[in-house]
């Protein structure tokens, strides 16, 4: 596969690099401001949180132009072609930007060569990492190819990667192979939407009350596990080990994850996993960055490590959570629900864990970060 997709790359690389040569070369650089993301197709909530500080802090004489593309790549042929297309009118924009603002690796991004004076902040779409990622896991089972990466300059081109902590810093460095100088720690737009106790989010609580009254009926426990490639999660040892007479049990799986759960255990996707997560009693996770926003909220957050040994074979992690979260890390399901059971938890340990990893943890995130760009426009 990779002996045919290699060439190919090569091809569209080039071909990319003369289409923006000559876009550079006629378009005029504006006052603008460009978020690019492949997370999703709809306009995500850190890319909302700062075009509304942007245009609330824009001064009567500056003349501010955002712009916000998000596209997730399609899985069929013929989808990926227009997404080539799509792209050509990425390139236009980023052409005529004095700023882009990413939220995870974009190609036309990294792999293309840009005007000198375009500044790249990645604000990256995790709160933290608790599994290596990046160049962290290059080569490895579950990483990119090392010769696509090189090919595809893998997180090149950053000037500024925005992090939540001081110990975010460092993992940050090297999973993008960054100098650490320019790992800032700045915060997460969504931590201020998730703190604030304003109307809109409190109008999203309200109405996923009223849409499922069962969450104030019982204690909701929420179970968020992270993607494994090419497996699905282990979900029937939690299903079979919560009693529903006493718990509603919400899981939300990776967008990816192939596994089939019942309706019993699944929230409409317009809720989104913050917003769950509020509602949440107890937080089960395993690897996923949503244990940050759990801890942000001091729910008090599990970490369910089946696997364990073959993850750190096939990932790593950058965080000893049997070390760190002793208290509250387990292997096994039944051990987690007897500390719910028993109404046992270490706050002391999660308040540790947060000071540590969230150290921005307060409702001036999305402010840090608008201040930083508009001393570049």
């Amino acid at each position: 596969m990779n002996l045919i997709l290699i060439p190919i790359l090569y091809i569209a690389k080039i071909g990319l690099n003369i289409i923006y040569f000559f876009i550079k070369l006629f378009a005029r650089q504006k006052n603008k401001v460009t978020m690019l993301s492949r997370q999703s197709n709809n306009i995500n909530l850190d890319f909302r949180l700062l075009k509304e500080e942007i245009e609330m802090s824009k001064d009567n004489n500056t003349n501010i132009e955002i712009k916000i593309l998000c596209k997730m790549i399609p899985k069929t042929f013929f989808g990926k072609i227009k997404y080539c297309f799509y792209m050509i009118k990425c390139l236009y924009h980023i052409a005529t930007s004095k700023i882009c603002i990413i939220d995870g690796y974009n190609i036309a991004i990294s792999a293309l060569k840009h005007k000198r004076n375009l500044e790249i902040i990645q604000i990256w779409h995790a709160m933290g990492a608790i599994k290596k990622f990046g160049y962290q896991v290059l080569g490895k089972e579950e990483g990119s190819n090392e010769k696509i990466a090189k090919i595809m300059k893998m997180h090149a081109n950053y000037n500024m990667v925005t992090c939540t902590s001081e110990a975010t810093r460092k993992i940050f460095s090297e999973a993008f192979n960054t100098d650490i100088e320019k790992i800032k720690v700045l915060g997460m737009p969504r931590i201020d939407y998730i703190l604030e106790k304003n109307n809109e989010i409190n109008q999203k609580i309200d109405k996923l009350y009223e849409e499922y009254p069962k969450l104030k009926e019982k204690k909701n426990i929420v179970y968020v596990p992270t993607f494994r490639k090419d497996k699905v999660t282990d979900v029937n040892k939690i299903i079979n080990s919560v009693d529903v007479e006493k718990y509603n049990l919400i899981i939300r799986l990776h967008p990816l994850d192939k596994n089939e759960v019942g309706n019993d255990y699944i929230i409409d996707k317009k809720y989104s996993t913050s917003e769950l997560i509020k509602v949440a009693d107890y937080v089960i996770t395993d690897y996923s960055a949503v244990a940050f926003e759990a801890a942000t909220l001091d729910k008090p957050l599990f970490f369910y490590l089946y696997d364990i040994d073959e993850y750190k074979d096939t990932r790593g992690l950058n965080i000893n959570l049997q070390e760190e979260m002793k208290n509250s890390t387990f292997t096994q399901i039944n051990d987690i629900i007897d500390k719910i059971e028993n109404d046992k938890y270490d706050y002391e340990e999660l308040r540790r864990f947060k000071e540590k990893y969230v150290q921005t943890a307060d409702t001036k995130n999305t402010m840090r970060i608008v201040e930083y760009v508009r001393k570049l426009l």
